[in-house]
């Protein structure tokens, strides 16, 4: 309280010495004094540049990045401007106010006035708005004005002797519905601003392509009343001069549905409003977070080119519904989250590029504005084009090699960013999460801890999980069924075995002898138990495997899919077979693979390659293994994985699925 007391205090002096003491000072040399300042708040406060600047290019995403800069300057320029304005006015006579400022198509105000039942002026935070109640006094008008009241007392007081000396009327303590209505009928003018956030009391109409919510306000106060209600706006002309145009009155749709009429209405304001600002950018309140509470967000996936890496970058972006689902519903906001996913792929012009923008991004902070010029100079021509303009509010990546474009693309769109697998080089405060699969983790703990402690590296900004992301859900694997099924998949038998061969990966082999023995026994099983047989490789699988494959299954009644990915590859295919499958059968090599058949509610059987009791080493084993260990998995060697099918079949143990979804989802929460 006390510290509020000096700020407040020692404001008031401030400020009221400031705007005498330009009293002494040329309109003209004081708004050159306006500009600087506006300059000055550009360059110092970063997180007004970066809100401003993220809401300019989600809005023009068509216009160059120079040319959002400037907009962005020129705006704080004309808040400064503002300010100067807004100060100097009670030292400015009536005939030195006539010749700034200008008040166009004033009949609208005076004839919508003789109709007795009040006017609304609906405007914006555009131009010099402070000030726009100047043009409706000098020719005669008394305008008042509702404004919220400010934490300062004694600013707040002083700001609102400014606005009065404009000639307008402010009402702010206490005010209430009653004193909007009671002026209305008294048939005054009310001047109401539209372009503010209105969270969870508002109407969600589109803005810029963008849901935003909207106050009810203005449609409410014209149909209880029969006010007129007049878009107008106020323009700055060149440096000094000011035109203010009352528009026309605004015809209210009204069909009687009450609901879809209030929609429809500020869904027209709403496209007023973007219409005059497109005119002049520069001059509406972009540094205001109109979007704040919008159910809609924009996600930016970048890949590497790794198919793996795409897929679990995906498979955390399509938690984000969920998690932004839940926000909206805890805020008292009932619609429904749109969340748009794209995709661009980082490629580098070479590895000097690559490692000079890993580097920079150490470098890189919110106070940065050269992040394109940086990636112009690493990036390739068409990876550049592709994402300079892209607009996010997430940005996911996947992979070392594309942090660093993560971290400033971050920084271009005042952006959430998430990194799936260590960021590496110093950059983990960079990044707001960073989804850590669990056997990514042994090589960072420390010596003496175990495998998977997060103890003594963990951040708050970390979330360990226990495979690695994907994309298998209940519902994609009934859509995947439908597709199947659409493409002539006929079953027969009593259930169904998956069987998921991989291939060759860093420090590891995939054998011919050891997949022909899985083979054997999924076939020998599924005969016995009259089982449908479902079939996927990937595209690591090498020709020798793949020749296996369908020399052994090809016209084989009870092999309802064979999907050789190196010939053809269906979409949806393996979350198909996960949904037609009792058990699944899994080479270990692929963290993605296993983490998807652990995903899906089914009983999982990876085949092992080495003895059982021995250590298993690598970071692929060390997740099956924690996988196994937590009951997620079942492992067994080749030549027990008849006997290992079978007990499962008949036993019919409890199945333990794996819910790394459901921990992404609920951590995302606090992103938004």
């Amino acid at each position: 309280m006390k510290k509020d007391f000096i700020v407040d205090f020692l404001g008031f002096i401030i400020v009221k010495s400031f705007s005498v003491s330009l009293w002494f000072v040329p309109l003209r040399l004081a708004l050159w004094l306006g500009r600087r300042m506006g300059d000055s708040v550009y360059f110092f406060n970063a997180k007004r540049r970066m809100i401003a600047y993220a809401n300019l290019k989600a809005a023009f995403p068509e216009k160059s990045c120079a040319e959002l800069k400037r907009i962005n300057k020129a705006h704080f320029e004309n808040l400064g401007m503002n300010v100067i304005e807004l100060l100097k006015l009670p030292f400015m006579d009536k005939g030195y106010l006539e010749r700034h400022v200008k008040l166009e198509n004033a009949d609208a105000i005076k004839s919508s006035l003789e109709r007795g039942k009040g006017v609304i002026i609906l405007t914006a935070h555009f131009g010099n708005w402070e000030i726009a109640s100047l043009a409706a006094s000098l020719n005669g008008y008394i305008m008042s004005v509702f404004a919220r009241e400010q934490k300062y007392e004694r600013l707040n007081n002083l700001l609102n002797q400014f606005r009065q000396s404009t000639g307008c009327k402010v009402v702010t303590k206490g005010f209430s519905v009653k004193d909007i209505i009671k002026t209305l009928h008294n048939n005054g003018i009310v001047a109401m601003l539209s372009d503010q956030d209105a969270g969870a009391n508002g109407v969600f109409v589109n803005f810029f392509k963008r849901p935003a919510s909207t106050a009810q306000g203005i449609i409410a106060f014209s149909s209880k009343t029969g006010a007129a209600i007049l878009p107008s706006f106020i323009t700055r002309v060149g440096i000094d001069k000011h035109i203010a145009r009352a528009g026309d009155p605004l015809k209210l749709v009204n069909t009687g549905d009450k609901e879809k009429d209030m929609k429809v209405n500020l869904q027209r304001i709403a496209g007023i409003l973007e219409d005059h600002i497109k005119k002049i950018p520069e001059q509406w309140l972009w540094a205001h977070k109109r979007w704040k509470t919008t159910p809609q967000r924009s996600v930016l996936v970048l890949t590497d080119g790794k198919a793996g890496h795409l897929n679990q970058a995906i498979g955390v972006a399509e938690t984000v519904e969920g998690a932004l689902g839940s926000r909206l519903k805890a805020r008292g906001i009932n619609e429904k989250p749109i969340v748009k996913i794209q995709v661009v792929e980082i490629n580098f012009k070479n590895i000097f590029t690559k490692a000079f923008l890993n580097l920079m991004s150490i470098f890189a902070s919110a106070r940065c504005q050269g992040c394109l010029r940086c990636m112009r100079f690493c990036l390739t021509q068409e990876s550049f084009e592709n994402v300079k303009n892209k607009y996010a509010d997430i940005i996911i990546s996947c992979g070392a090699s594309v942090v660093s474009a993560n971290i400033f693309l971050k920084y271009e769109n005042n952006a959430k960013n998430i990194v799936i697998m260590k960021p590496g080089l110093a950059r983990s405060k960079k990044i707001d999460l960073i989804v850590l699969p669990r056997h990514d983790c042994f090589l960072a703990h420390p010596v003496g801890e175990p495998f998977g402690s997060p103890t003594g590296w963990a951040r708050s900004n970390m979330l360990v999980i226990e495979g690695a992301p994907n994309r298998i859900t209940d519902s994609a694997m009934r859509e995947a069924l439908i597709r199947l099924s659409a493409e002539g998949l006929t079953l027969k038998g009593d259930g169904g075995i998956g069987l998921l061969i991989g291939g060759d990966a860093k420090g590891f082999r995939l054998e011919r002898n050891a997949v022909e023995k899985v083979l054997d026994a999924v076939i020998k099983i599924s005969e016995e138990k009259n089982l449908d047989m479902f079939v996927s490789t990937s595209r690591r699988t090498s020709p020798e495997i793949d020749k296996l494959l369908k020399e052994r299954l090809t016209g084989n009644k009870r092999c309802k899919l064979l999907i050789i990915a190196n010939e053809k590859n269906t979409e949806g295919a393996v979350a198909g077979i996960f949904g037609l499958s009792d058990v699944v059968v899994t080479s270990p090599e692929s963290m993605s693979m296993v983490s998807e058949a652990a995903s899906s509610g089914k009983h999982v059987i990876v085949f092992r390659l080495k003895a059982q009791g021995s250590r298993f080493e690598g970071k692929y084993d060390q997740m099956v293994s924690n996988l196994e260990g937590q009951g997620y998995i079942k492992t067994a060697a080749p030549d027990e994985m008849y006997n290992k099918v079978k007990e499962i079949l008949e036993t019919r143990p409890e199945i333990k699925k794996l819910n790394d979804r459901e921990k992404i989802e609920d951590r995302l929460k606090s992103m938004f």
